[in-house]
């Protein structure tokens, strides 16, 4: 196993972000519901809360640019 040592800036810079990635996203998740409630397939729905699920559980998702979140977020 390998230890990563890193600055106590750096380790809070990213518990910041995480947290306004976390926040964004459930403001996102809000406002995708309550725009189209009868217009998401129920398929879609289950799709979006399994990675709801994932991310509540501690699975993410690893991206590799700013283009592939965006990518990923425009093809859900």
């Amino acid at each position: 196993m390998t230890t990563v040592t890193i600055p106590i800036k750096e380790y809070k810079q990213s518990i910041q972000m995480q947290k306004s990635i976390l926040s964004r996203l459930d403001f996102l998740q809000k406002i995708v519901f309550e725009s189209s409630k009868d217009e998401i397939s129920s398929n879609k729905i289950k799709h979006f809360e399994k990675i709801s699920f994932d991310l509540d559980n501690n699975k993410g998702k690893k991206f590799h640019s700013i283009s592939s979140f965006k990518n990923y977020l425009r093809d859900l």
